[in-house]
């Protein structure tokens, strides 16, 4: 999908696969995604993949763009991520257009960014567009569903098989 900015600035936001698809047992190492961002703005123009959002985080952006859509109060006016590499920001607001800025950092930059440089887009959307954004990002997230939710990670460096001896000696 491509979010417009104003003054003709995109951000082409796609999902590529899960970083590790191998990994399906694991809550966190079986749900980070791939990001990949092509991005035209003021700021410069550049393209990076990288595993910054994961399942959950996506969940998490459709429903903040459904309530902006929807003219609900949103739980906080910005997202940001265990890899802080995106935010979205409400800037401003009104029934009828929302601004949000779309900050890119770490990994998401431009490739030549130095330390202390911001970059990022500004967009301006109407509720329709927002609805649109939120079809476009639920196609995005039918392909890469939430895996292992509800196991812990797995390790195998031997200490799970330990904690498992400790508790049957311990009874616990």
């Amino acid at each position: 999908m491509i979010f417009k900015g104003i003054n003709n600035q995109t951000v082409e936001f796609r999902i590529t696969n899960y970083q590790f698809p191998e990994i399906t047992d694991c809550e966190y190492d079986s749900n980070w995604l791939l990001v990949y961002l092509k991005v035209k703005s003021d700021c410069g123009n550049w393209e990076t993949v990288d595993p910054s959002l994961l399942a959950r985080d996506l969940k998490d952006i459709i429903e903040w763009f459904e309530q902006l859509s929807n003219d609900i109060e949103t739980n906080s006016d910005f997202l940001t991520f265990m890899e802080p590499n995106l935010e979205f920001r409400l800037n401003k607001k009104s029934t009828d257009k929302k601004q949000i800025r779309i900050t890119f950092d770490l990994e998401s930059r431009h490739p030549n960014a130095k330390d202390d440089e911001e970059f990022y887009v500004d967009c301006e959307f109407n509720n329709k567009e927002l609805k649109q954004i939120v079809s476009e990002l639920k196609k995005e997230a039918e392909l890469f569903p939430e895996r292992a939710t509800n196991k812990k990670p797995a390790y195998n460096n031997g200490y799970n098989s330990l904690w498992q001896k400790v508790k049957t000696k311990f009874n616990l």
